[in-house]
């Protein structure tokens, strides 16, 4: 697992590992980590922030009665079509997964065990491009020309989720998380002076 060791050291998978923390459930304190490392999870360097996401995600963003299923002309719009040749990716059983990672809070871990085809497909398929199309397609789904902070909480959110699910597959999801928000939201952070500087106050400005 040596290859994985910059993305599980990086700022961008220690917070992850405290957002997950302040969203874990009191009756699941007893389940081990799938991505404690060598560090406190509740690193305090991050803990401000983490606190900023979750309060972005719960600002409404979630609230079941303002959530549509999942437009498949949107996906075409972001460029988000599941290509042709990746075989790993199934565009309407991802529709699916977000419709239930949208909604389902408590109950979503027992709603994908027991639809044997959405299981099946994430215990056969989750790869970096699966989890990437998921990610995509659940902040698309949420926000349209939301802005990069809110973007960003619900990567985090998606993460924690699929993290929680109890799959074997799922203890790459953090991994996955840190790789995507390098990948597309590392330059804003970067620019916003890092990530304790880009959540510290209410300045909404876009860099695109």
């Amino acid at each position: 697992m040596e290859g994985d060791l910059p993305l599980i050291t990086s700022d961008e998978y220690r917070l992850l590992e405290t957002y997950c923390q302040k969203r874990r459930k009191p009756q699941t304190r007893l389940r081990q980590s799938a991505c404690m490392y060598s560090f406190d999870a509740g690193d305090e360097k991050f803990s401000d922030v983490a606190e900023k996401l979750t309060q972005i995600v719960d600002n409404g963003l979630l609230d079941e009665e303002l959530l549509q299923p999942v437009d498949r002309r949107l996906n075409a719009d972001e460029g988000i079509e599941a290509d042709s040749g990746d075989k790993d990716v199934d565009q309407d059983v991802i529709e699916k997964l977000v419709d239930l990672l949208k909604k389902s809070g408590d109950n979503l871990n027992e709603k994908i065990l027991s639809n044997h085809e959405l299981k099946g497909y994430l215990q056969r398929t989750f790869s970096y491009d699966v989890f990437k199309k998921l990610t995509k397609t659940f902040i698309t789904s949420v926000v349209q020309g939301g802005s990069k902070r809110e973007e960003i909480a619900l990567a985090f959110e998606v993460t924690s989720r699929l993290k929680a699910l109890d799959l074997q597959p799922m203890n790459r999801a953090m991994g996955y998380g840190a790789q995507y928000l390098q990948e597309y939201f590392a330059p804003w952070v970067k620019q916003h002076g890092g990530w304790e500087k880009a959540f510290e106050d209410d300045d909404d400005e876009e860099v695109h």
